[in-house]
């Protein structure tokens, strides 16, 4: 039971009023706003009631010594009592008389137990809010390892993404290695990756290469001798049985398994209609290495794919987890993501900085974790220090992010996107195109669904409201050439959003 930030509230509270304060956890004072409380000779009457409301979990009164009036709170952790807030104050004579012995129900007993409730609630709000801080900071810390764990891992990959275009280019490069007329890449749980080359010298021979590769491989011995090495020979298929009647003359056939480990992905395969040639000892090997790095080139890309995907989900709980705790801005990280995945096709940003303005996007609100929901909810003006800590957000975000390598392009992104364009902004005052790029954009998002979104002290403006509102920011707060983008972007591209509202 943490008091530390009531303490100085409670003295204080003293200080203006004749009341003083004590807060206890089972049979002991963990604070007192009385210095000179061992002097009272009340001490035996203060812990009475301190054990009695703590014992019957209800609100206590008593008159002590005559000219005292105490008073008892339980204190709850649900519905456990875990201790009490006392207060006490010696009455002058006249009070005395009006006093007299006073039940627990009387007016002047009422309001003060209707006070202290009030108080306590305040306090049990704020242990409340610190033990799901704390919680939420034990899981991300915990999920924040586990992503740091595989990005480390990811970056020690260094074989090349899978791809169809990949794969078409090394069967290709095979066919025209190789003394044979076709070339395939056959993969049974990946069919749309499935590859087949031929030379012309076949086009006309073979009519339907995919059936004949399917019926090859059909054909392939379940407990072949050579699968041991992991892969499959005939040198004619005239005398080799279940080949003989896939094609009306005699062709040769090397298929290799692809495979990692225990992991089997498929067959890379050769056919040649030249019974006269053999597979030489050398290409086969060849064809045995290829495939053995195809399959770690597989095996790794479903290595990163399994981690992209972790990411994503991570990121996703991450953004739900913030916007959790500001009930007026849920959606609004996905809202600005559009916007400005929008923005990046006008501007035709390349691949890697659209990769690194949606992550930004999508995360330029994660410090917000870290800041209390009475500050995020309040209906009112915020106080100087209240929006001091606010501003800190974009700063904690990319503390957050930074062990997270692969999300480090896009860290600009979330630390500047409170900068203005006038250099008046936060965390570093950056002026102009100082500013970097994704933050600008970001930054105009931002805006615009902040403007248009609902929020404790005003509703949300129109769309066209907002947008002159941001004309009028251009060159101060936002980049006007950026603004004049995402005007294109709301007219044009969210045309039939504006229709529906």
């Amino acid at each position: 039971m943490n008091v530390s930030p009531f303490k100085q509230f409670l003295s204080s509270l003293s200080q203006i009023s004749r009341w003083h304060f004590e807060v206890w956890h089972a049979d002991r004072t963990v604070f007192s706003s009385n210095a000179n409380r061992s002097k009272l000779p009340i001490c035996r009457d203060i812990r009475e009631i301190a054990i009695k409301a703590i014992s019957n979990g209800t609100f206590q009164y008593a008159c002590s010594q005559g000219n005292y009036e105490l008073f008892g709170t339980p204190i709850k952790n649900g519905e456990k009592v875990i201790g009490a807030l006392i207060s006490y104050a010696q009455i002058c004579a006249k009070e005395s008389e009006i006093v007299g012995i006073v039940s627990p129900k009387n007016s002047h007993a009422e309001k003060m137990e209707e006070f202290l409730f009030d108080m306590l609630r305040l306090m049990e709000d704020k242990w409340t809010t610190e033990n799901e801080m704390e919680e939420i900071t034990e899981e991300l810390t915990r999920r924040f390892e586990d992503i740091y764990l595989y990005s480390n891992i990811a970056t020690r990959i260094k074989s090349l993404r899978f791809s169809s275009s990949m794969l078409k280019d090394l069967v290709g490069e095979l066919l025209g290695a190789m003394r044979t007329e076709l070339a395939f890449a056959k993969l049974p749980t990946r069919r749309d990756f499935d590859t087949i080359i031929t030379k012309k010298e076949i086009d006309n021979k073979i009519l339907q290469p995919a059936a004949f590769v399917d019926a090859l491989i059909d054909a392939i011995p379940k407990k072949a001798v050579t699968f041991k090495d992991n892969y499959f020979m005939i040198a004619d298929s005239e005398k080799t049985p279940r080949f003989e009647a896939l094609y009306p003359k005699s062709f040769r056939f090397l298929a290799v398994k692809i495979i990692h480990k225990e992991d089997f992905y498929g067959w890379l395969g050769l056919v040649s209609l030249n019974p006269e040639e053999i597979f030489r000892r050398s290409e086969l090997k060849l064809m045995s290495s290829v495939a053995e790095q195809l399959a770690m080139v597989i095996a790794n890309t479903t290595m990163y794919d399994d981690l992209e995907c972790f990411v994503i989900n991570v990121v996703k709980s991450l953004v739900y987890a913030i916007e959790a705790k500001d009930e007026y801005t849920r959606g609004h990280s996905e809202r600005v993501n559009r916007y400005a995945m929008l923005m990046a096709t006008r501007l035709q940003l390349d691949q890697t900085q659209s990769k690194s303005l949606h992550w930004a996007s999508m995360l330029h609100d994660i410090g917000k974790i870290g800041i209390p929901e009475t500050i995020l909810n309040k209906p009112r003006t915020l106080t100087h220090s209240e929006y001091k800590i606010i501003k800190s957000h974009s700063e904690k975000g990319c503390d957050i992010l930074k062990p997270l390598k692969q999300l480090s392009p896009s860290l600009p992104g979330v630390l500047h996107h409170h900068e203005r364009y006038d250099g008046q902004g936060y965390p570093l005052g950056l002026k102009a195109e100082d500013i970097p790029m994704l933050g600008r954009i970001i930054a105009v998002a931002d805006t615009f669904d902040a403007i248009t979104s609902d929020r404790a002290y005003r509703p949300g403006k129109t769309e066209k409201e907002a947008l002159e509102i941001m004309e009028n920011l251009a060159g101060t707060q936002l980049d006007p050439k950026l603004v004049d983008v995402f005007n294109e972007v709301l007219k044009e591209d969210l045309g039939e959003v504006q229709n529906d509202k």
